[in-house]
């Protein structure tokens, strides 16, 4: 079975970007869940998180699908389950079906291509550990670099992991290294880098030390340690509102300043009502060492009725 990940760079490959600017979306957490497939209706059946995502899906691609190149989708694409009497395991393979069937449905007519990152929910814990080998049959590998054709941008996802799926999130160290080695590979591009759980910078720096959202303070410092001024771009998640901020890190040059977005709005019904349900983001003079990141909010007009 090809993943969406894979079908989605396959239809990146084709397209063609101009030289100084690019427009994609962000969005996160969609928490979506299936009932199961209707056979009268041909259609899966979806709680209530599953058909607010169709419905940003649709705006997206109704206002943005001829300007846009991609969509980053930033993790838990799929919620814990609604049917009684099943495992766990089979529930989240339904919603994961769900959730690729939906979105190629809608995007893929528009050549829209979606990557998508693995949040805590897209995990299944099996003897006790960790496993995404859902994520992995449906969506992809769970950390890799895509490389956006006629242009200097490369876009990298990560997974963070989660103690028993609930706990203090974390990265694997061989997972950093890997992400160090892809910058110093290609230290002229502009990078933006994406995963699940939040760093602790901004109004995130005064949370416990064990807490759910947020990567611990030797974490985020550990992530800084193993990235350059290449990197134009983190995205986080997880959070089910929105948040922009400026974050800061040292290097060899001095303090370098990256735009640092989090967006967790994308179908969970628990968001935050004065939260946008996703960023279009458009980068340009792509052409220059500094390009500029600009972010707009959008929120689905009556989604939230």
């Amino acid at each position: 079975m090809t993943t969406l990940n894979e079908e989605s760079l396959k239809l990146l490959q084709k397209k063609s970007f101009p030289d100084d600017e690019i427009q994609f979306i962000i969005l996160g957490d969609s928490h979506i869940n299936s009932y199961g497939w209707n056979g009268h209706t041909m259609q899966h059946d979806l709680d209530k998180n599953g058909e607010r995502y169709k419905r940003i899906l649709q705006h997206i691609v109704k206002h943005h699908g001829s300007s846009a190149a991609f969509v980053i989708h930033g993790g838990d694409a799929i919620g814990d389950g609604v049917i009684k009497g099943i495992s766990k395991a089979k529930q989240k393979e339904a919603n994961f079906r769900a959730f690729v069937d939906i979105t190629k449905e809608i995007l893929f007519p528009k050549e829209l291509p979606i990557f998508v990152t693995i949040g805590n929910h897209d995990f299944i814990l099996e003897d006790d550990e960790l496993s995404p080998r859902l994520f992995e049959a449906y969506i992809g590998p769970v950390k890799g670099e895509i490389l956006i054709p006629d242009s200097n941008i490369a876009y990298i996802y990560l997974p963070t992991y989660f103690e028993d799926l609930k706990g203090s999130p974390y990265f694997y160290e061989e997972d950093l290294e890997w992400l160090k080695r892809k910058l110093v590979t290609h230290p002229s591009d502009h990078y933006l880098i994406d995963f699940h759980a939040d760093l602790r910078v901004g109004a995130f720096k005064q949370n416990s030390a064990n807490n759910h959202y947020a990567l611990s303070a030797n974490e985020t410092q550990a992530f800084f340690q193993h990235i350059s001024t290449s990197v134009k771009g983190i995205f986080n998640h997880h959070r089910h509102f929105s948040y922009e901020y400026t974050a800061s890190f040292q290097t060899p040059s001095g303090t370098h300043q990256v735009p640092y977005l989090v967006t967790g709005c994308g179908g969970n019904s628990t968001s935050r009502n004065n939260s946008p349900n996703y960023f279009v983001c458009t980068m340009s003079n792509l052409d220059t060492s500094e390009p500029s990141l600009d972010f707009t909010p959008v929120t689905v007009p009556g989604l939230r009725s």
